[in-house]
Parts: structure tokens; sequence; C-alpha cells
């Protein structure tokens, strides 16, 4: 079933419990599956994201949210710290697609040599720890409890993290440095997680909301990979020459970035929070009627 709350659902917690016992499943499938690791981590990595942006939605009135989202957090960051390098490979090869073929083998040498030296074993011997954390999960949502249900369990942890994006569009704004961008990211991300999970309450409506927010999280994304790029560059074995061009690359691509991103960002989160939820509101009230 979908990554939604669905009219079908008895109730907002045992859509919540469908939800984590649906994810933490396909997470546990990939861990047992076969083929190359790398596209299965990345599944990995996209539950524990679903299920943070869950837990999210539903802090407010669950109360094992702020510990459970602890272990999640723990969890994919043993698999994330695995796949630096295969990202900032990736980056730099999506920057450097125009420059000369001999200087662009060269700037991207280091970074794929850094690549081949990605320690897979270590990424399979992470696999156990991660498969036992979805398996206590998927164990400990079965007892999870909401302290209200319908609307109520679903707009205070809506709210929050409108205000939270806000805020951080604001900051990224009057302060444009990678932390403040990457926490505009995060708080952007949860907003598409909260989308996606809402969208049944009007889908025709709801499209092009979650469509816009998870352009707007992959830009953002984007812009963080420059950042990290950046540094990188410094660290990395290059003449001078070859690492001020991929700066300069670098510099320009996340200005183009930030072109887009932030008139998206405001209209995408225009508003305040309390309007969100009073049509939100009104759409899941009379999604409850048809």
């Amino acid at each position: 079933m979908p990554y939604a709350i669905l009219p079908e659902d008895e109730s907002v917690e045992a859509a919540l419990r469908r939800i984590a016992r649906e994810e933490a499943g396909l997470a546990l499938s990939a861990v047992r599956g076969e083929g190359d690791l790398g596209p299965r981590v990345h599944e990995m990595r996209k539950v524990v994201k679903k299920l943070r942006g869950l837990l999210r939605l539903l802090r407010p009135v669950l109360p094992e949210a702020k510990a459970e989202n602890a272990r999640l957090r723990d969890a994919g960051r043993a698999l994330s710290d695995l796949r630096d390098a295969a990202v900032q490979l990736s980056t730099l090869e999506r920057l450097a697609g125009d420059m000369d073929g001999t200087r662009r083998a060269r700037l991207l040498a280091p970074f794929q040599e850094a690549a081949a030296h990605h320690d897979a074993s270590a990424e399979a011997a992470a696999l156990p720890a991660f498969a036992e954390a979805m398996s206590d999960l998927l164990a400990r949502s079965e007892g999870w409890t909401l302290r209200r249900d319908g609307w109520d369990a679903l707009e205070p942890g809506l709210m929050a993290t409108w205000d939270a994006a806000r805020a951080a569009l604001r900051q990224a704004r009057k302060h444009p440095e990678p932390h403040h961008l990457h926490e505009w990211r995060k708080r952007a991300k949860d907003h598409w997680y909260h989308a996606r999970l809402l969208q049944p309450i009007w889908p025709a409506l709801m499209k092009p909301h979650v469509e816009a927010a998870d352009t707007l999280g992959e830009m953002l994304g984007q812009v963080n990979d420059l950042a990290v790029l950046l540094g990188r560059l410094d660290a990395a074995p290059l003449d001078e020459g070859l690492r001020s061009e991929a700066r300069d690359l670098a510099t320009l691509r996340h200005a183009a970035l930030m072109a887009e991103a932030l008139p998206l960002g405001r209209r995408l989160l225009a508003g305040d929070a309390e309007a969100l939820a009073a049509r939100w509101g009104a759409w899941w009230k009379l999604r409850e009627t048809t």
C-alpha cells in the first residue's frame, strides 16, 4: 500500500502502525535481497527517511516518537557514512559534463579512486545491525498508541513542521551559509513527507503540492552536495588551475540552483500554519463524509 494515510485506514493510529510495518518490511527485504548492494542501501536509507517523516508528523501525540526518531537517525547514519565517496563522484561528474575530456579525466581521477576504495565489506558489516534495528522497530510499532485521533492527531505536527520550514527559509535567505541551507533542506523534506502522507485528502490538488515540495527538496539536496564537494576539492590532489575551474563550476551551479529554489520555496511555503491547517483540515473532514 502507498506511503499515505488512506480513507480505508480505521484510524490515524492504525495508519501509523500499517505504514511502519510496511516500510520496515521493505527495509528488511532490501537487507536480505541479492544483487548490487548500492541500490539496496539506497532503498534502506529511503525507508529510514520516510519513517522519520512519519514520526515527525505524529510526534506531538506519540510519546515514543522522540526515542524512535533517535534510533532511526543512528541506523540511517551508519549507512549514509558509507556512501559519501560515491555521492561526491556523482556530483562532480554532473558538474564537469561539458569540460574538455582530458581535463575532466584529471579532475575526476582522485574522486574515482576514492569511490573505488569504498569499503564494501564495511557496508555489508553494517547490515546486521540495521536489520536488527528494523526488526525491533517493527515489534515496538504494534504497541504505539496516539494521544488523539483523526485530524486532532495530525494538525499539531503539521503546523510545527510548517512553521519550522518557514523559519528555515527565512534564515537561509538572510544567511545563505551551507549549514542554514542544509537545515532548510531538512525542514522542506519534512513537509514533503507530510504532504505525501496526506495526499489522499484531495489527490488532484495535493499532487502538484507534493511535486513542488519534492522539486524543492531535490534542488536543496544538490546545493548541499555542492557544499560537501567544495570542501573535498580543497583537499583533493589537483593542480590549482583545475581546482579553481572546478570551484567556479560548483559556484555557478550553486547560484543557478538557488535562483530557482528561493522563489519556489517562497511560493510553496506561503501563508502561516493556521491557514494551512484550516485548509487541509477542511479537506480531511470532507474526505470523511464523501
